[in-house]
């Protein structure tokens, strides 16, 4: 007997069903860090699959970037290099994993499996509205409208404390063309005749859009866009409303968020924040070591922890806390002969120091008994 033909359904309509691994809704507590070129960030994935997952960030990379991301799972640390299939600026990204390996995989696979439970994002087929789903349909607008808000209150925040380039999610590199773009998706996100409905964000959605407009109009034009360009080369900082450079607010803002994670315990996001605090400013010794502490904590990223270390001793070398901490990852590694070295570096500087002559005397005595560094 021939085959029954299966029924059309639209590809077009329903992205997910372009896809081999279908995506499910993300746990909320779920933060994903990921770099590209030049830029490091953490954010909060709306759904996650086998295949990819989808990140909200207000200024996600070019369609075909390649990006590494990093989350901390229930199931354990998940690394992957993935390749930007949707960029929505001013809104999130949709990326497709590249590459990622086998036990990373397995991780995933029981991530999902543990969520696999909750309901897929979109639905195969239309079928009868039962209550169940009605309640899941209301839980999620209400994600919708709570993401819109936060998203509104960031841009807000932006657009007092920050520049064009920011506010429209470009650099000073950015062509014209790319400048209009990222504007009229603003537009389409935040004009307030999209929100009549929702009285209380009016006055903000105005207030949003009419500096979305001063901004567009200066970068637009070539003249306006070269004298504003002066004046933030003249004030030193990438700020238009306060005197505080760039560099110094974004360290104390890149501090803040990453203690929010440590409280959680949310290395990934730490790590994410720390790296930018490095980059902003390389020699200092206290954001490496704070950097090489978070980095610690994952087994894959021991060895960088370990370069980080390195590097708060060589630009602090009377620091005693970054010997104590290097070479207790040491221990950690395996490794009691570096960990003893600087064991006995630190005696060197402290000879007083309780903890490292504890464990200088414990390496040494082992070393006696078998006759070699355990």
């Amino acid at each position: 007997m021939a085959p029954r033909e299966a029924p059309h359904i639209s590809m077009e309509t329903n992205p997910d069903l372009r896809r081999k691994n279908p995506r499910m809704k993300a746990p909320r507590e779920l933060l994903v860090g990921w770099k590209s070129t030049g830029h490091h960030a953490v954010s909060h994935a709306e759904t996650i699959g086998l295949g990819g997952l989808y990140l909200y960030t207000s200024q996600p990379p070019a369609k075909g970037s390649m990006i590494e991301l990093l989350f901390d799972s229930t199931t354990g640390a998940i690394r992957a290099r993935a390749a930007v299939r949707r960029s929505i600026p001013g809104t999130g990204m949709g990326v497709q994993f590249v590459q990622m390996g086998p036990e990373e995989r397995g991780r995933l696979i029981r991530l999902l499996s543990k969520y696999a439970d909750t309901k897929p994002t979109v639905k195969s087929q239309p079928g009868p509205v039962s209550a169940r789903d009605s309640v899941v349909r209301s839980t999620g607008e209400k994600t919708v409208e709570f993401r819109f808000e936060s998203d509104l209150t960031e841009l807000l925040a932006v657009a007092k404390k920050g520049t064009y380039y920011q506010l429209l999610g470009v650099t000073s590199e950015t062509p014209g063309n790319q400048i209009k773009q990222s504007f009229y998706a603003q537009v389409r996100k935040f004009h307030p005749d999209l929100h009549m409905g929702r009285k209380e964000l009016l006055e903000p959605l105005k207030e949003l859009m009419g500096v979305l407009a001063e901004a567009y109009k200066t970068l637009k034009d070539e003249e306006l866009r070269t004298a504003y360009d002066k004046q933030l080369a003249a004030s030193g900082a990438f700020n238009l409303h306060r005197g505080k450079a760039e560099s110094q607010e974004t360290i104390e803002d890149c501090i803040s968020r990453a203690k929010e994670c440590l409280r959680v315990q949310n290395f990934v996001g730490s790590i994410s924040y720390l790296q930018k605090c490095v980059d902003m400013a390389p020699n200092e010794a206290k954001f490496h070591a704070a950097l090489a502490r978070s980095l610690g904590t994952l087994p894959h990223y021991q060895n960088e922890a370990i370069n980080h270390f390195r590097k708060a001793i060589e630009l602090d070398p009377w620091n005693e806390t970054s010997y104590l901490q290097c070479a207790e990852l040491y221990e950690v590694m395996q490794i009691p002969s570096l960990a003893d070295s600087l064991y006995s570096k630190l005696l060197g500087i402290n000879p007083e120091h309780a903890k490292a002559r504890e464990r200088h005397l414990k390496i040494s005595s082992v070393s006696a008994l078998t006759g070699q560094i355990y």
